[in-house]
């Protein structure tokens, strides 16, 4: 194969993986590990991780590290046949989920993948966790296959994720309209008793994950700015609309909270 169709191989393969490819791919295309080596030393090629490459060019993006790794877990097979199997061979979960589908405010350095059955990796920026998973219980992000936002935070759960980063996902998740409470009340169940609820009590986990986001926003909150918000909820309560307003708006957790302890809502 000439230099240009082996170029233009690549390309190919390269066009709906980000810009991406695996040295696997490249291979069943004809381009040698001899001569991606020659176009990563030309620059001509960006090596992101052990056996995937990008074509130096293609937009750089903050979650190409996740997309690397996924490729490499099924490096022989295009993006677009995992895809469209009924088994993409790893579906990124867990924290990375969150990270992807920005919940809360976690810790993502590593990428965790849900695969259905135990594998074995080298490298020690990716986790695996064992399940099989539902086609209803991921969904692609950017091209990406990712947990739902309801199996994200079932996994955060059962996995003991510490309660204050757990009810930022959570909050997010609700403010956005990602997912209704009452879903989340009943798949939390099982797991309400590790946050110190009673048993099978979803209801009252969630709301006290709720009670910790505001109680947090209301402790880190400036002196002022608290007063300023408490003043405003007050002022509004008797006005129908701007009490739905302040109950609407998710930057105001701390008046919402302020309504509660003067058993306004």
């Amino acid at each position: 194969m000439k230099g240009d169709d082996r170029f233009l191989a690549l390309a190919d393969l390269a066009q709906d993986q980000w810009g991406m490819f695996t040295s696997a791919q490249a291979a069943e295309s004809g381009v040698s590990a001899q001569h991606l080596k020659r176009l990563a030393d030309r620059f001509i090629l960006t090596r992101i991780r052990h056996g995937v490459y990008r074509l130096t060019g293609t937009p750089i993006h903050p979650t190409d590290h996740v997309r690397a790794q996924w490729l490499a877990l099924d490096p022989t097979r295009s993006a677009t046949e995992r895809i469209g199997s009924a088994d993409p061979r790893g579906v990124a979960s867990h924290r990375t989920a969150a990270d992807l589908r920005q919940l809360g405010d976690i810790d993502a350095d590593i990428a965790e993948f849900t695969v259905p059955r135990r594998r074995n990796t080298r490298s020690d920026g990716v986790r695996f966790h064992v399940a099989t998973l539902d086609p209803t219980h991921w969904s692609l992000l950017d091209g990406l296959p990712v947990t739902t936002t309801a199996r994200t935070i079932v996994d955060l759960a059962s996995s003991r994720t510490d309660g204050g980063h757990l009810a930022g996902v959570v909050w997010d998740a609700l403010r956005t309209d990602q997912v209704s409470r009452g879903q989340l009340e009943s798949e939390l169940r099982p797991f309400a008793y590790l946050y110190g609820a009673p048993l099978g009590d979803g209801a009252g986990l969630i709301a006290a994950l709720i009670d910790d986001v505001a109680a947090s926003d209301l402790r880190s909150a400036p002196t002022d700015t608290r007063a300023s918000r408490q003043e405003e909820a007050a002022g509004e309560v008797g006005h129908g609309p701007g009490v739905l307003n302040i109950l609407r708006d998710p930057a105001l957790p701390a008046a919402l909270r302020a309504l509660r302890k003067q058993g306004i809502v």
